[in-house]
């Protein structure tokens, strides 16, 4: 028996989450972080509590970098940002893989190391810590 590839269910799930990524991609063509209208964008909580940047920090950014074009930018905000995102996608369609122990392990202990990495306050380490808004 050949077992199905998408189900409805995944279906409606990709499309969902692509129409609201497309959204948030022209939001951030529009309004870019760091502008003077784009004081709602949510801060880090974490950055704010300890002063240290998590996985997540210049995600937006980079994002909205990539969006205009600016791929070094992008690529300074958040080096981790696009290996996830193809990561996510691939789980969603085989979310079987994250199941798997040493997949499991290698992603948590590369967002680890990232994170401890862009923290320490030394180059080049510091090239991996975001770009200061203004």
């Amino acid at each position: 028996m050949k077992k199905k590839r998408f189900t409805k269910q995944k279906l409606i799930t990709l499309g969902v989450l692509l129409v609201l990524g497309a959204a948030a991609c022209v939001v951030l063509l529009l309004v870019p972080p760091g502008s003077p209208h784009a004081k709602w964008l949510p801060k880090c909580m974490f950055h704010q509590l300890t002063g240290l940047y998590c996985p997540g920090c210049g995600a937006t950014r980079a994002l909205s970098a990539m969006l205009h074009g600016d791929l070094k930018s992008s690529l300074h905000n958040n080096l981790l940002l696009f290996p996830l995102l193809a990561l996510i996608a691939v789980l969603i369609v085989k979310p079987e893989i994250s199941l798997k122990r040493p997949v499991a392990i290698t992603i948590v202990a590369v967002v680890l190391l990232f994170t401890i990495l862009r923290n320490i306050p030394v180059a080049p380490f510091t090239y991996l810590a975001p770009i200061p808004l203004h």
